[in-house]
Parts: C-alpha cells; sequence; structure tokens
C-alpha cells in the first residue's frame, strides 16, 4: 500500500506545469443579417489570456480583449428635424472562463463561456449617447502555433464569438503571440 502512494505521489509531482500568456490582434467580421447603407460590419479584435498547461492535453484559463463589432456612418440624413450625419458603434469586451485541448502538436482546440461588457455609441444631430449592458456569451477557437524557442512561439487563431443580448456573433482570424511566463 505504502509502495503504491509513493509511486502515485512521485506521479503527480513528475509533472511539469506552465503558466503561459497569450496575446492577439486581428480582423473581425460582424456575422449579422442587418442590411443598412453605411453599416461596417468589418473591424479588428484584440486579446489577452493566461492559461495553467499542465502535461496533459488539457488547460484552463482567463480570457479578456476588445471586439469591434460594427460601426454604422451615414451622412445628410433627412429627418423631420432637419438633415443631420449620424454615427454609431457597438464594441464588447467579454471575460471568458477557457478551457483547452491539444489535438495535434502546436495545434489546440479551445472554448470559453463568460458575460460580456456591451459599449454602444451614437452621435446626431451634435449629441452623444453611450450605454453599456452586460451579457452572456461563449466562444470557440481553433489555434495552431510555431515555436521560436522555449519560452517564445507565433501563430494563428480562428475565432467564433457569440453575444447572447444581441443573438449575432463574430468571426475573427488573429496573429497569436505566446510566451511561456512560469514552469514547475
Amino acid at each position: 500500500m505504502i509502495l503504491i502512494w509513493l509511486l502515485l505521489i512521485g506521479t503527480i509531482y513528475a509533472q511539469t506545469y506552465h503558466l503561459n500568456g497569450y496575446a492577439g490582434f486581428g480582423y473581425a467580421r460582424f456575422m449579422t443579417d442587418m442590411d443598412l447603407n453605411g453599416l461596417n460590419k468589418n473591424g479588428y479584435n484584440a486579446k489577452i489570456r493566461l492559461m495553467w498547461q499542465p502535461e496533459h492535453l488539457l488547460s484552463v484559463g482567463l480570457e479578456s480583449g476588445y471586439h469591434h463589432l460594427y460601426s454604422y456612418d451615414a451622412g445628410n440624413r433627412e429627418t423631420q428635424f432637419g438633415t443631420t450625419d449620424a454615427h454609431a458603434s457597438l464594441t464588447a469586451t467579454p471575460l471568458f472562463l477557457v478551457a483547452g485541448m491539444k489535438i495535434f502538436p502546436n495545434t489546440e482546440l479551445l472554448g470559453g463561456i463568460g458575460p460580456t461588457f456591451l459599449h454602444s455609441y451614437f452621435e446626431s444631430y451634435g449629441s452623444e449617447a453611450r450605454s453599456n449592458q452586460i451579457s452572456t456569451s461563449y466562444f470557440v477557437a481553433g489555434r495552431y502555433e510555431y515555436p521560436v524557442n522555449e519560452s517564445l512561439a507565433i501563430g494563428g487563431e480562428l475565432n467564433y464569438y457569440h453575444i447572447s443580448k444581441i443573438e449575432d456573433a463574430t468571426l475573427s482570424l488573429q496573429f497569436i503571440l505566446s510566451y511561456r511566463l512560469l514552469s514547475w
């Protein structure tokens, strides 16, 4: 019995653990069916992610970032109050609990869920209006990274983000930089 306990403890302590930091930046496309002249569905997003990665295939962590969902510009709009320019935008800041699984060397599938803070902006007739709301959201992603050395890797990530409150999503392609912060 003592021998079994010693083998189990030795196996647990023989694993190597890593704490990795990720930074990403890339192109995003808002996947809405809204069809307005002046609606810009293209934008960018950025992220930071911190992942605890033991030697086995599963990892967990936290992610936050910035997502441009859309912007809207309409010039010289005729209304009952006169002519005006209108500008609007919607951005999001998520906070995800993330799980990842390596499926091949240097390739990982990821998923996360958590709150997303929606920031809307509207300007017309020289006045501005801002609003903040919270929503639940989730994402799924696939990442490939190429190791530069033992601590640094570069790669790409394809992400699908769904935001429940607006029932819409974004699809993004990001450049990813990975750095091993700690190993034990």
